[in-house]
């Protein structure tokens, strides 16, 4: 049976508190031993006293042998219990209340008698048959004194191992590694914790409000008012249930005037719309609309979820075939966003960026245009340097040209136009044939940084809701057609020869399409906005207290953090960051966090301390949302990037995508031709094809 437990405890100051904690279990023991259930301190009660059990959806209580037990004023050895009723265990009351969602059986109990009679009881129970002597009373009370002093006083002060006596109770399975070490958390003795104390290991833990809001609730309050410690094993500390957030949230509008957030208290009834951060020029960040049919995304690329999905695309080789949503959306490590869209992994199977047959694969950088001429350009002057100028339509000087040989005037003229020409012919396949550059990008004449032909910039959206969490993998026994059905339509070719693939069956999880229909929506534009509204989370998902039905009952954080890293570090950790602030006086930058755009040099990355607190999110090469302001250090520190050295940029295209590049060191080459060119990638800014990897 499941079992709700809520102790009523009386603080020194007189105030009351309830300690709730959730049992299940065949029968509830109850006495004054600690391997009871539910354990009460007490002389006059027995280290068994009774036992609770539920039998054909009735509960009954049960005295132990020898022993009795107080129901409703009179003295039993066993009865039925009913809501309303109460129990006499020593000094303590027991209430059965109605059950609770999730219970079968809710106990309320409480110390109501402090002290009064229970050393007569104890006396009347106790007979002691030597009263002189050593086993007198007085010397054996000294002795027990002295021993434990000794052993629960002495002993842990000068040994932390035998310290276990002094634990209130269990800690929760996330401290449980550090529960016989109490300086992990005490900063001294009989010492309660501060927020300092916890900053040592959650040293990246955010604000919940931004600090323009002066919220003092918020601001002064310690960690241990929320998160409560010594409950036990099972207790989860960052669940403190949606009534802690809609105290505030339900009359938001009321505590903080002018504040731009709506009222909510509930995701079941109490909930306002979704807003959506949509990218409507790429050049621009996102702005924050309202869920509206008619919504239109401008990224700055053309492309057709029916044309990639729903009928056979040609890959190497021309070979047809169908692909899968995971051929190109794939969850990152911890499973909650997608990866960005690249290039070369995700494209260039189909759309190859090949110019010449004599060029080896993957040359052609998906990047800036000025940086592809200059590697062309860099590719046909090696090749007339070396003397290995092959082609055909190249002047003959050039083709009988030796190696090393001195250039003279006429080679160099003739090598500069045809340079160029093999350069012109490349910009014409790329730029004038039907499906390369053009079929998903704009072009824009003189953008280029070199004023030669650009590429209009383009910025994918990564998350679709600030403020908010959602896991892909959480969600992985659905297919994706579930909250993204116009992108999972299939309508293949008239003349195709290919069957259906069985991972495309409309039961196959995750990757089952829909047959096309009159009646089907479909998605052929870049501009459709696929992501799922409200409603249709509200297909599976219900408020915080609908147990017992089909839906899944959703409380605020399993979609809202309560700390938000972007914010900066919560108040009680503001005078870590201040002490660690560079010589700048930045508070922002310190040992632990530095600002995107900020160089980061290899000397920072060694010796920026690795305390091992950060998730995938900070790290390199993953996405994070768009007000993320920060990257910790240290997740750099545990995760280091594979380059001699690299600047953090903020992202031009992915939203929220953050990389580590190389400075890339140029290499000029000058020749008797006057070409100057330079070998190697260069990073791509955001007008050019680097924009969209």
């Amino acid at each position: 049976m499941r079992v709700r437990l809520t102790e009523i405890r009386l603080r020194p100051t007189g105030k009351k508190v309830r300690l709730d904690r959730d049992l299940e279990l065949e029968s509830l023991f109850i006495g004054r031993g600690p391997d009871n259930d539910l354990s009460l301190k007490g002389l006059t009660i027995s280290l068994h006293q009774a036992t609770i059990r539920m039998s054909e959806g009735r509960v009954y209580v049960e005295a132990a042998p020898g022993q009795e037990v107080n129901v409703n004023g009179l003295v039993t050895q066993g009865e039925r219990l009913g809501v309303g009723d109460r129990l006499r265990i020593g000094p303590w009351e027991i209430r059965v209340l109605p059950p609770e969602s999730g219970s079968d059986l809710t106990l309320e109990y409480e110390e109501i008698d402090r002290g009064g009679n229970e050393r007569a009881a104890l006396d009347a129970r106790t007979r002691i048959g030597i009263e002189s002597g050593l086993f007198a009373m007085r010397p054996l009370a000294w002795i027990g004194i002295a021993t434990i002093l000794v052993l629960f006083l002495l002993l842990p002060l000068v040994w932390s191992g035998s310290q276990s006596p002094w634990n209130t109770g269990d800690v929760s399975r996330g401290h449980a590694t550090i529960e016989n070490d109490c300086g992990s958390c005490h900063s001294g003795l009989f010492r309660p914790v501060r927020n300092q104390d916890c900053m040592g290991c959650h040293h990246d833990t955010g604000r919940h409000a931004p600090v323009e809001i002066e919220m003092a609730e918020l601001d002064e309050a310690s960690c241990a008012t929320c998160h409560l410690e010594h409950r036990g094993r099972e207790v989860n500390l960052a669940d403190l249930g949606s009534d802690f957030c809609s105290d505030c949230h339900r009359d938001l509008s009321t505590r903080l005037p002018g504040t731009e957030l709506v009222d909510a208290s509930d995701f079941g009834d109490d909930h306002p719309p979704l807003r959506f951060s949509l990218v409507t020029d790429p050049t621009t960040e996102p702005v924050s609309v309202d869920v509206d049919a008619g919504l239109v995304e401008n990224s700055g690329l053309a492309f057709s979820h029916l044309r990639h999905v729903g009928k056979a695309v040609s890959g190497r080789g021309d070979a047809k075939q169908y692909l899968q949503c995971g051929a190109c959306h794939q969850p990152d490590a911890g499973g909650l966003y997608m990866k960005p869209i690249v290039f070369e992994e995700h494209c260039e199977d189909c759309h190859r960026l090949d110019f010449d047959p004599s060029v080896p694969a993957g040359f052609t950088p998906h990047g800036d245009p000025a940086e592809l001429r200059t590697r062309i350009r860099g590719l046909y002057s090696s090749r007339v340097l070396e003397g290995k100028v092959r082609d055909a339509s190249a002047p003959r000087r050039l083709r009988l040209r030796r190696p090393g040989a001195e250039m003279s005037v006429e080679e160099a003229s003739l090598s500069r136009q045809w340079v160029e020409s093999k350069l012109a012919a490349a910009e014409r396949r790329f730029y004038d044939r039907p499906g390369t550059c053009a079929l998903c990008h704009g072009l824009e004449e003189g953008a280029a940084s070199d004023g030669g032909m650009g590429i209009a910039p383009v910025r994918l959206q990564t998350v679709w809701i600030p403020g908010s969490v959602f896991s892909h993998g959480a969600h992985d026994t659905f297919a994706c057609l579930k909250c993204h059905p116009a992108a999972a339509v299939f309508d293949p070719d008239p003349d195709a020869d290919l069957p259906r693939p069985s991972w495309s069956a409309e039961d196959a999880i995750p990757y089952a399409l829909v047959a096309r229909a009159a009646e089907t929506v479909v998605s052929e534009s870049s501009g459709d906005v696929l992501i799922p509204t409200m409603e249709t989370c509200r297909d599976c998902h219900a408020g915080a207290n609908a147990w017992g039905g089909d839906l899944v009952p959703s409380p605020c954080s399993m979609c809202h953090p309560f700390h938000v890293r972007a914010l900066g570090p919560m108040a009680g950790a503001a005078d870590d960051v201040d002490a660690a602030s560079d010589a700048s006086g930045d508070p922002s930058r310190s040992d632990d966090y530095v600002p995107l755009g900020d160089e980061i040099d290899e000397s920072e990355l060694e010796e920026a301390e690795d305390t091992g607190g950060s998730d995938a999110a900070g790290r390199i090469g993953h996405p994070l949302p768009p007000d993320h302001p920060r990257l910790s250090l240290r997740s750099l520190r545990k995760s280091p990037p594979q380059f001699p050295a690299g600047h953090v940029e903020s992202p031009t295209t992915h939203e929220g995508s953050v990389r580590v590049r190389p400075v890339d060191q140029s290499v000029a080459l000058a020749s008797d031709l006057g070409l100057a060119f330079a070998l190697g990638a260069g990073s791509a800014d955001a007008r050019g094809l680097g924009g969209a990897r």
